[in-house]
């Protein structure tokens, strides 16, 4: 065994997959482990109702966030990694996708300032969700994109790290009450602003990638090139922000609470599959075959995080909130195998459709699972409310997983015999 290890790390393409692993855990594990301290945190200082009130800030403020990212997290990634060893190229590339982003961000503040100003119940809280807006638009921004598909994440993850830390240490201190929740978005608002300056800078100066001037003719390009992973990702906004939005509109702050008490938690557990899929994206976009290995590497990670998160729901939820809001372990025990579904999508999705060209396929699963259950979300979330919300959850998830794996199989299937034809 030792030394089949040794005999892989002599593969530079292993040790770079394992420095970006790593790399990635130091930035998205602390991404993880934050809102086992935030949550918890959040929860007792400001309450669940005012907890609940920051949540729904958050959903709306998220559509807009997935526009300005315009599905960066593959297209982009997958593009700068087979582009990564010629500089001109990655300049151009790199100054396109800014900027779009850039274009996309002055129309979502456009439209987010006239709903903001045209619906009564977010003009109530208007200070609220520009923050958060602020927080999501700097979120969006941040070029990580770029960093994972050269597979250079080692210079990002010191300042990911430091700035967290910061904005935890920030938060810890400042949020004393219920009346300090316009200061959450804030401060992770500054946080997310010095990481993408300074991550800017890196680039410019490390990594010697320049801005240049973009014609209106490239972004457009860039749009029409970039629509199938766009849509893919921002079609699960459609179920999970509505259902949140909607839940906000018919119920309570305290419903709200509760639920996003428990969806959060489950959001930690599923970062670790985009975490993964991150990390393998570059590599496997240039060894397609290595996928059955990584595949299944994701499924006994998604079960067995399945199956720890079911079994220990209620320890969890009392560690974390606190015994009196075993309530909430109810419910969340109900969402766990969205994460095994989850981790299904990423395998079979993003990391093999979209990687053998099948990019319309996958949006179209993302995209028809979505508005199927965004339509149904408006009829059983009004009147279930909290179970409604969570049965669009697992819905969506399930079938989505379901079609993607299908979609996967036939294809996998049909290599199989063409390469057998071709033998004989």
């Amino acid at each position: 065994m030792i030394q089949r290890l040794l005999q892989l790390l002599k593969n530079k393409e292993n040790v770079q997959l394992i420095a970006n692993f790593f790399s990635l855990v130091s930035i998205k594990g602390f991404d993880m482990l934050i809102p086992l301290f935030i949550l918890p945190y959040l929860v007792r200082t400001l309450g669940i109702d005012v907890f609940g009130l920051t949540a729904f800030s958050l959903a709306f403020c998220m559509y807009f966030g997935a526009f300005i990212h315009y599905g960066y997290s593959i297209t982009a990634v997958r593009e700068i990694a087979r582009a990564r060893k010629d500089k001109e190229l990655l300049s151009k590339q790199y100054s396109t996708y800014i900027s779009l982003s850039v274009v996309l961000l002055f129309i979502s503040l456009i439209l987010f300032t006239v709903a903001v100003a045209v619906i009564p119940t977010l003009r109530e809280y208007w200070i609220l969700h520009l923050y958060t807006f602020y927080f999501v638009a700097m979120q969006s921004l941040f070029p990580a994109w770029l960093f994972q598909g050269m597979e250079r994440m080692k210079y990002i993850a010191f300042i990911n790290l430091s700035t967290k830390v910061l904005y935890l240490v920030a938060l810890l201190f400042m949020v004393t009450g219920p009346g300090d929740y316009l200061l959450v978005p804030l401060l992770n608002a500054f946080a997310m602003t010095v990481s993408t300056i300074v991550s800017f800078w890196i680039i410019h100066k490390q990594l010697k990638i320049r801005y240049r001037k973009t014609e209106l003719g490239e972004i457009i390009i860039a749009m029409k090139e970039g629509k199938h992973a766009f849509i893919s990702l921002f079609a699960p906004t459609l179920y999970n922000s509505t259902t949140t939005f909607i839940l906000g509109y018919t119920s309570s702050n305290y419903i709200i609470g509760i639920y996003a008490s428990a969806t959060k938690l489950i959001d930690a557990l599923n970062s670790i599959a985009l975490l993964l899929s991150n990390t393998f994206l570059p590599y496997l976009s240039r060894n397609i075959k290595k996928h059955f290995v990584f595949s299944r590497m994701m499924i006994v990670i998604g079960l067995l995080l399945t199956a720890g998160s079911l079994l220990f729901s209620e320890y969890i939820i009392s560690f974390l909130y606190g015994a009196d809001k075993l309530e909430i372990a109810y419910y969340f025990k109900l969402l766990t195998p969205m994460v095994f579904f989850i981790f299904v999508r990423f395998t079979f999705g993003p990391n093999y459709l979209m990687l053998i060209g099948k990019d319309s396929l996958y949006k179209n699963i993302v995209l028809y699972s979505c508005l199927f259950f965004f339509f149904m979300a408006l009829i059983l979330v009004p009147i279930y409310e909290l179970y409604g919300a969570i049965a669009i959850m697992l819905g969506t998830t399930l079938l989505m997983a379901i079609l993607t794996y299908w979609f996967y199989w036939k294809f996998r299937l049909g290599n199989k015999k063409a390469q057998h034809l071709g033998d004989e």
